[in-house]
C-alpha cells in the first residue's frame, strides 16, 4: 500500500461503526506475527470493547498478546472482566504504573541535530531512559486508544502513548525542554530507546475527548495508521493543524507538506480533512492564554494529598508543598498543561 494512514469517517446506518472498522483493519494487514510477543498500549479511558475485540483478533497470529494501560483506574470491574476473557491464557492485562521499569541507553542518531541553535554533539538530548518492562521486553507493539486532545500539548498521537510508559523522572526529562521542538526531539529520543517495534496504531474518534477539561466532541472518524511519525502528524492535521506548538509532533510536522512523499500520497480517507475539522467545536482545540485581559486563566487546585505524590509531574515546577501535605499549584508558574489532572483524581480545575 502507498498510504501510511487511513481516515474512515462513519456513515449512516446501524452498522456503521462495524463496516468502519472492517475497513481499517482489512487495510493495515499486519505481518510477519508469528512466535512473536506484541503488547497493545490502551490508555486510561477505555475504548470501545469492539475496537480492542478487533485488535487482539487481528493478532491472532502472535505467540503472545498483552494488553497495558498506564492505569486502570477508569476500567470498571466488568470491562476488565471481559479483557481479561478476550485474552485467556495467551496474555495479561497490565497497569504500567504498578509494574516495574527498565532502564535503556539511547542510541546516537546517524545524523548531527542543531535545533533552536541548541547544538547537541552526541546527536541526542537523553542519554538513559526508563521503559515500562512490558513495553521493554515486546517485540512488536500496536497503540489501541481514543482521540485525545490537550489544550497545552495538541493530540495525543502515537508518540504521546510512550509518555504513559516511563516513570515521572524521565517525563520530566522530557518536557521539561522549553521549546516545544526540543519537547518533541526529546521525545524521539525516548522512542528510538525501545527495542520493539511499532506495528500499527488505532484512533477512535467517534467521539473526540479534550482532555484537560473532560468535555467530548463527535467527531466521527476511526484513525489509523502504520507508520507512527505519518499517524502523529496526520492526527494533528485532522484536528486543525496546529501543528506548531504540539511537542508531540515536531518531526511529523516537519514532515508535512514537504519531502518525497507529500500529504496526498500519504493518507487515505472517505472524508475531506476540511470537513473533519469543522466537526471539532471552535475552542475546542486552541491553546488557552495563560494571562488575559479580561478573563483571569483556570485555577488548579488539590483537595487532598494523593498517593504516591511527587512534584515532578508539573513539566513547568508549578506543585509544590503546601501546608498539611496538601499540594500548591502556584498560578503564576502553571501553564494549564493539565497532566495533574491526568495524573490525580484529587486535581480539578475552574475559572475562579
Amino acid at each position: 500500500m502507498s498510504q501510511t494512514v487511513m481516515i474512515d469517517a462513519l456513515g449512516q446506518g446501524s452498522d456503521a461503526r462495524s463496516q468502519a472498522l472492517d475497513n481499517v483493519f482489512r487495510w493495515m494487514e499486519p505481518q510477519g506475527l508469528d512466535g512473536r510477543r506484541v503488547l497493545v498500549l490502551l490508555g486510561d479511558i477505555p475504548v470501545r470493547l469492539d475496537l480492542v475485540e478487533r485488535t487482539v483478533r487481528t493478532l491472532s497470529g502472535a505467540a503472545r498478546v498483552d494488553l497495558a494501560a498506564r492505569s486502570l483506574a477508569g476500567y470498571d470491574e466488568a470491562y476488565r472482566s471481559a479483557l481479561t476473557r478476550l485474552l485467556g491464557e495467551r496474555g495479561d492485562l497490565i497497569e504500567i504504573i504498578s509494574g516495574e521499569y527498565e532502564s535503556l541507553t539511547v542510541p546516537t542518531r546517524s545524523s548531527a541535530r542543531q535545533l533552536h541553535k541548541m547544538e547537541t554533539p552526541e546527536r541526542r538530548y537523553i542519554k538513559q531512559v526508563f521503559v515500562s518492562r512490558c513495553l521493554a521486553e515486546t517485540d512488536l507493539f500496536v497503540v489501541v486508544r481514543g482521540l485525545e486532545f490537550n489544550r497545552f500539548s495538541g493530540v495525543h498521537g502515537i508518540f504521546a502513548t510512550v509518555l504513559d510508559c516511563i516513570p515521572t523522572k524521565t517525563r520530566t526529562e522530557v518536557l521539561s525542554y522549553a521549546a516545544y521542538g526540543l519537547m518533541g526531539e526529546a521525545l524521539l529520543d525516548v522512542w528510538s530507546a525501545i527495542r520493539g517495534v511499532f506495528l500499527f496504531g488505532v484512533f477512535d474518534g467517534e467521539y473526540a475527548r479534550e482532555e484537560t477539561y473532560g468535555r467530548t466532541a463527535e467527531t466521527g472518524v476511526i484513525l489509523a495508521g502504520i507508520d507512527p511519525e505519518e499517524l502523529d502528524g496526520y492526527a494533528l492535521i485532522a484536528s486543525g493543524g496546529r501543528v506548531s506548538w504540539s511537542p508531540f509532533g515536531s518531526s511529523a510536522s516537519a514532515r508535512i507538506g514537504r519531502g518525497s512523499r507529500g500529504r496526498a500520497a500519504d493518507v487515505a480517507s472517505n472524508i475531506p480533512l476540511d470537513e473533519l475539522r469543522a466537526r471539532v467545536p471552535d475552542g475546542f482545540l486552541q491553546k488557552p492564554s495563560v494571562r488575559g485581559a479580561f478573563s483571569a486563566p483556570p485555577v488548579f487546585r488539590f483537595s487532598g494529598r494523593p498517593d504516591n505524590f511527587d512534584t515532578l509531574v508539573c513539566p513547568m515546577g508549578a506543585i509544590e508543598e503546601g501546608e498539611n501535605g496538601v499540594p500548591l499549584v502556584r498560578r503564576g508558574v502553571c501553564v494549564a498543561c493539565g497532566w495533574c489532572l491526568k495524573e490525580y483524581t484529587e486535581a480539578s480545575a475552574s475559572r475562579r
